[in-house]
Formats: C-alpha cells, structure tokens, sequence
C-alpha cells in the first residue's frame, strides 16, 4: 500500500506552524514584579499526568483566583520562572520570565471531549501549538492582554548621549542560557536601562573590570595565630600577585529596555561576557572610566 498525504493540508498547515514558531521566537525574556509573577495561572499537570508536556498533552492550568475562567480559544504564552534580579546596589528588579511555548485554551467541543469535568471551578485546560522546551508543572500562563502590560517601556528622549563618569551598569544576568559565561548572539541582562541612557536600538560595548589574582607557589603554611592579612605576604614570600587591566571583550545592541534594567544581544565577542562586566554605550565613551580601570578599586 502506497503512502498518500493530502498536498493541501500540508501546503496550508505549514505556513501556520512556521508562522507560530516565528511568534515564540521573538517573544523576549520579561522581567516581572515578583509579586505579580506569582499571582499568574500555574500549570498543574495533564490529563497524562506526564511530568513534561509537550504538543500532544492536555494541560490543566490552576488560576489563583477561584472564579476566574479563560474563554475557549484563547491565546496564551508559558513563561517559566528564572533568576530574582538585582542591582549591583540591591535593588530588586523582578524575576526573570522566559518564554517557553504558546498555545490556547481547548474548545468548548474539545473541553467537553477530552476534559472529565469540564465545569471545575479555578481551572483551564490548554494545548501547546509551539515549543521552546517542554513544559513543566509549575510554569506560568499569560494571555496576549497580560503579555502587553508587561512588555518593555519606551525610554524618554535624552538631552546628551554623555553619561556622568560616576554611572555604570554592569551585567546582573544570562537571559539565553544557563551558562556562566554568555557568547555571542546570548541576551544578557543590565542594570541601568533608561536611566543611564540605554535605549531599544543602542549600541554598547562590554568591558571585563580590572582584578587582581592571586597564586601560591610551595608556601609552608603558618602556624602562628597571631598572622593576619596585612602580614601574608611579608610571612609568605613565595605568594604571587598579579594585576589586569580593564579591557573590552564584545559589543552588544539593547534589544529591550525598562527604567532600571536592559536587555541586551551579544555579538562581535573576543571573549565570553559574564556577569559583572562593565556595560558602556559605545557612542557615549570609547573606554571605562579611571576608576573601573583600576585593580585596586575592584
């Protein structure tokens, strides 16, 4: 028996799948107030009770609020919960959303097809259309309208490119990858954003700080309590100490920008960009600052 497929459906399918993927993969990383984040629809499970869901799956979505629905077809991203941000001062950022799938809600045939009590109060069911990863019980739901509310805010004009020499944003984390280290082509997130100037569409260049290092060669260890910090080297001469200077390792463009934090896409690396990194908008200064550039202010 030959194999026979219907050219039509295919020709049509295709577009809409390659359409939905597109979709996904220019849905950013958020960031999320924490205490929002929390209050979103989680995924509970499956009709399965498949520990990953995938395109085949029925999920069950348990809402925070009892009375709460979703109505039938509804459009809906996954988000799964990253790092708590941070400024380097402490300031808290939100949580870190990243997208994960897109799907809707069933039908009201499929919900009364696949779903044995469809009427459940508090709960939603949905189907994946397109996928990242799988998803796990414990991500959360957002639908387009939600979606809008949180999506990055638009900077204010700036009177001067120029930035005080006192200002500097740093690297607080990898939005891309679970890496310690982020190469090119990875969004990383800053601290700044619209307030140090860096806009959607920016150019910046990454900076690694300067640092000192530290190596023992066969040192004997000290036996005398009385030894602090400030005698270590006069007690272990063999201690070696070297310095680096601040140098650039890539550039990037601010794909998103929100009033204390930015997004930003690496390219054009020599070497990996990694959390605490100086982030410098390229037109504003071709080098960091002479305090940055130090050893002995890291």
């Amino acid at each position: 028996m030959g194999f026979k497929f219907n050219r039509l459906v295919v020709s049509i399918c295709a577009p809409i799948t390659l359409w939905s993927s597109a979709s996904l993969a220019q849905t950013l990383p958020l960031i999320i107030p924490e205490a929002e984040f929390r209050s979103l629809p989680r995924i509970t499970g499956n009709t399965l009770n498949q520990r990953m869901m995938d395109a085949y799956s029925v999920i069950r979505v348990q809402f925070s609020d009892a009375s709460q629905t979703l109505a039938p077809d509804t459009p809906i991203t996954v988000f799964r919960q990253g790092l708590r941000l941070r400024t380097p001062d402490g300031q808290a950022l939100g949580v870190l959303a990243i997208p994960v799938a897109q799907g809707s809600t069933l039908s009201a045939a499929a919900l009364e097809r696949d779903v044995a009590n469809p009427s459940q109060r508090g709960v939603g069911w949905l189907r994946l259309k397109s996928m990242r990863q799988e998803v796990i019980r414990g991500d959360s739901v957002m639908t387009q309208g939600e979606l809008a509310t949180h999506q990055p805010v638009s900077c204010p004009p700036t009177p001067s490119p120029s930035l005080p020499s006192t200002s500097r944003a740093e690297v607080i984390a990898l939005a891309s990858q679970s890496d310690i280290m982020s190469g090119s082509g990875d969004l990383v997130v800053v601290s700044g954003g619209c307030a140090l100037g860096l806009n959607n569409g920016r150019e910046v260049t990454f900076w690694r700080p300067a640092n000192v290092t530290y190596g023992r060669r066969l040192d004997q260890p000290v036996e005398d309590p009385t030894n602090d910090g400030n005698s270590v080297f006069e007690d272990n001469p063999d201690i070696a100490k070297e310095s680096s200077s601040s140098h650039r390792v890539g550039q990037g463009t601010v794909v998103a920008s929100y009033t204390s934090a930015a997004m930003v896409r690496v390219r054009g690396i020599s070497q990996a960009v990694q959390t605490g990194d100086i982030v410098r908008p390229t037109t504003s200064r071709s080098s960091p600052s002479s305090h940055e550039s130090s050893p002995n202010n890291q």
